[in-house]
């Protein structure tokens, strides 16, 4: 896939683009993700963020991970990628100095699951998809700034392209989905939690929530 624009690739990469070992792990990080989540979500973190995406995230177009109740795609992505952050135990990707599937995946489902999007080789190829912009942005965004801060301001960047990508939007509102993203990402100080360990962990679901939201502002014309 060498040689096409970001937009090419976001939006018209497909499954037989991708080469069988990177498939092959896609699998891998979903499987890990989703038994992170599943032994997360027996956590007090994930009981309060889940709760709280119920009746604050009110809506029917989406389900929370591992709990049943509906709520809006951003807040079902913001208590999901809570719920896998609340356990250190995702992969994770040393130059990008964070993780990608913890905000991409529970974010991608709520995205997928409003939008009546189900082929499962497609969610593979999103999943691949986000990695890949998440963990390019997180290098990105990390040399921009002196300070060390969490996932979820550059997993914010990839949801809102995977948001563009399955809504269809065009290549302007692409753009904007993507600044407005980056832009609300929670740059957080991420030693302050490493110091001093916190539910606020390492900011992926309240990147997840800015990365859906930005999607959905961009369809919306918000520029």
């Amino acid at each position: 896939m060498s040689g096409i624009s970001f937009h090419d690739f976001v939006h018209h990469t497909t499954y037989a683009d991708i080469p069988n070992h990177v498939l092959v792990s896609a699998r891998h990080w979903m499987l890990d993700l989703i038994g992170v989540a599943a032994a997360g979500r027996q956590t007090d973190l994930s009981t309060i963020i889940c709760n709280h995406a119920a009746e604050h995230f009110a809506g029917t177009n989406a389900h929370i991970l591992f709990d049943g109740r509906q709520a809006s795609p951003s807040g079902a992505a913001l208590a999901g990628g809570m719920t896998i952050d609340s356990l250190d135990a995702h992969d994770g990707y040393n130059l990008a100095k964070g993780h990608a599937g913890c905000g991409v995946l529970p974010a991608l489902l709520a995205i997928s699951e409003a939008a009546q999007v189900s082929p499962f080789d497609e969610l593979i190829t999103c999943l691949i998809i986000g990695y890949e912009v998440a963990l390019r942005a997180g290098v990105a965004l990390h040399s921009s700034a002196p300070d060390y801060h969490t996932s979820g301001a550059w997993v914010c960047v990839a949801i809102a392209a995977l948001g563009a990508r399955i809504m269809g939007l065009s290549e302007e509102q692409t753009r904007h989905a993507i600044g407005i993203a980056e832009y609300h990402g929670p740059r957080s100080q991420m030693m302050r939690v490493i110091d001093h360990p916190t539910m606020l962990k390492d900011g992926s679901g309240w990147g997840a929530m800015a990365g859906v939201s930005a999607a959905y502002m961009a369809r919306s014309g918000f520029t």
